[in-house]
């Protein structure tokens, strides 16, 4: 017996409940909705069939009250049904209890619970139809919220539906309009204060709203299905301002851009990325990759082949708010990402709770060092909390306690003024070294004031590997050279060009070429000396310009701790 052959059509109960309104003299009565929360998934989990039994049950039930108590009861279609019955609350309460438990004859899971909405029928009340869609609104208001089931209309519910109406109104005619920009915060080097990126974060400049917080406009969106369509927007913005700062010769830091679920589902994303770095003539080192710990739970399967294509194409993917999930050791078990980010506000730092919370982030962090992951703690805000990272010997750091979210100029003229480095995996801390955070805080925060005093008065600041060349910039100035120079990320290669592109003054080259190579300095420094300054004259806008680059050692360099700093700088 089908469901249609027993209980009212929607055109047969709107009749019905109408002629039904018209001929008696009620109060105290309304309309009330049933739907099954997550019923397509439910026929995916249990079969077809299981479903269709579960919908003859709920309509034989419903007819059952019909016929002993003359009340209305319709099937709408799908898992849709609507009565006309008393507003009596044990009533209503009876009918849910009911339909749970034919629910729980096939399952047990909590995700599968009827949903009742309820409208309270008025004296001048609406047509038939409008109170059976107020009804099925008040129970989408509760969808998703396991503690609360059974919910009445109230205009609240249509004024706020009119709210996200004209939301998603103006938030398609800002995408149109440009009006969605995005900032910069900076994740740092927390011991030597350089930048080794920055994370690209949403931001919307309405002429009608004003300032909207990302807190109003991006849970919305993600709850409509819109948040590919304004993170497609940010990747595009994001990848501009990263073309115009390569092709300007300004610095050049990795952004990082969120990614998720819906539009690793939505959209193929290494694709889409691919082409946006083709398009600006970008390189995929540039543009870093985060998908927050939660997308991996959701969708483990597909986030898991999106990060293995991602990193065919050569981007770096870091895992986001790591920590704040259920069941993140398992989820970094089986994702291959390349930096996690440590969710610092996961930990309340309170008396009650601070050791353990420490125990648990020094946990996590040891467990980064072993699997060789550089690992970036957010939310960090009290320099309390730098001296505890420091002494668990993780120093990259993003969150106020540096630098709050910035409009793009105000970090391009940080760029000009803060060195910049890049990410390098940090050996864990000896655990017989004695020192406390407090000594450690100290210390590094003395590190930090000599290196900002060297790297203010610099052109560039750099370390270089004597065995490889690998030269790794820390702080370069686009006024050095003004060809692309400050990009070179080869030592040989950057000296080869100085020389090819006459760049230095010509009765300086025999000098340079003679002292200012990678073999040259390798025999030097390895011989136990500790500096070596050479001056020579650079080409700079048709004039020679007089400049000094002067190289230092530590207290030991050899095959096995190769690196030296460089600092190049004007005499003016």
């Amino acid at each position: 017996m089908s469901i249609s052959n027993v209980l009212y059509s929607r055109s047969e109960f709107l009749e019905n409940v109408n002629d039904f309104l018209e001929s008696h003299a009620l109060s105290n009565w309304c309309i009330i909705s049933i739907d099954i929360e997550r019923f397509k998934l439910f026929n995916n989990w249990y079969g077809q069939e299981a479903g269709d039994i579960l919908l003859t049950n709920i309509s034989q039930y419903l007819l059952r009250i019909q016929q002993m108590r003359g009340y209305l009861a319709g099937y709408f279609g799908g898992d849709h049904f609507f009565m006309c019955i008393p507003d009596d609350d044990q009533l209503i309460s009876l009918i849910y209890k009911t339909i749970r438990s034919y629910i729980g004859i096939h399952s047990q899971n909590e995700g599968f619970l009827p949903i009742i909405g309820i409208y309270s029928i008025p004296d001048d009340h609406p047509d038939v139809a409008t109170m059976c869609n107020n009804a099925q609104l008040a129970g989408s208001d509760i969808k998703g919220n396991f503690n609360k089931r059974i919910s009445y209309f109230t205009d609240e519910i249509i004024n706020q539906l009119e709210k996200e109406q004209q939301l998603i109104h103006d938030v398609t005619v800002g995408l149109e309009n440009k009006e969605f920009t995005f900032y910069l915060q900076p994740k740092c080097n927390s011991e030597t204060g350089a930048i080794v990126s920055m994370e690209a974060l949403s931001r919307w400049i309405s002429p009608v709203r004003g300032f909207v917080a990302p807190g109003e406009f991006i849970p919305f969106l993600e709850n409509n299905g819109m948040i590919t369509s304004l993170d497609t927007y940010i990747w595009d913005a994001v990848c501009q301002t990263l073309s115009y700062w390569k092709h300007d010769h300004l610095y050049v830091v990795p952004i990082s851009i969120n990614v998720s679920v819906t539009d690793i589902e939505t959209i193929n994303v290494p694709e889409y990325l691919q082409d946006l770095i083709t398009k600006y003539d970008l390189s995929p080192e540039m543009l870093l990759v985060e998908i927050t710990e939660t997308a991996f739970s959701e969708n483990n399967i597909i986030v898991r082949k999106t990060i293995d294509q991602l990193h065919q194409h050569g981007f770096c993917v870091l895992m986001d708010d790591f920590g704040s999930g259920y069941s993140s050791l398992n989820m970094l078990k089986d994702t291959n990402v390349d930096i996690l980010k440590l969710d610092m506000k996961f930990i309340e730092m309170n008396p009650g709770n601070c050791q353990k919370g420490i125990q648990i982030i020094d946990s996590i962090v040891n467990m980064a060092h072993k699997l060789n992951l550089p690992i970036i703690a957010e939310g960090v805000e009290r320099p309390e909390q730098i001296a505890m990272l420091h002494s668990m010997n993780c120093i990259y750091v993003q969150g106020y306690y540096f630098y709050k979210p910035m409009p793009i100029s105000d970090a391009e003229d940080l760029l000009t003024t803060v060195p910049h480095e890049k990410y390098r995996h940090v050996l864990k801390q000896d655990p017989h070294d004695s020192r406390n955070a407090t000594d450690t805080f100290h210390e590094t925060s003395v590190t930090h004031s000599i290196f900002k005093i060297l790297a203010e008065n610099s052109l560039v600041l750099a370390r270089l590997n004597l065995n490889n060349g690998e030269y790794e910039i820390l702080k370069r100035d686009y006024r050095l050279h003004g060809c692309g120079l400050e990009m070179e990320d080869d030592f040989e290669s950057y000296n080869r060009r100085i020389l090819n592109e006459k760049l230095i003054y010509p009765d300086d080259e025999e000098l340079y070429r003679a002292r200012i190579t990678l073999s040259s300095l390798h025999d030097f420094f390895f011989d136990g000396k500790k500096q070596l300054s050479y001056q020579f004259r650079r080409q700079l806008n048709n004039e020679y310009i007089l400049t000094v680059m002067e190289f230092f050692a530590g207290n030991r360099c050899d095959v096995q701790n190769p690196w030296i700093v460089v600092l190049i700088r004007e005499i003016s």
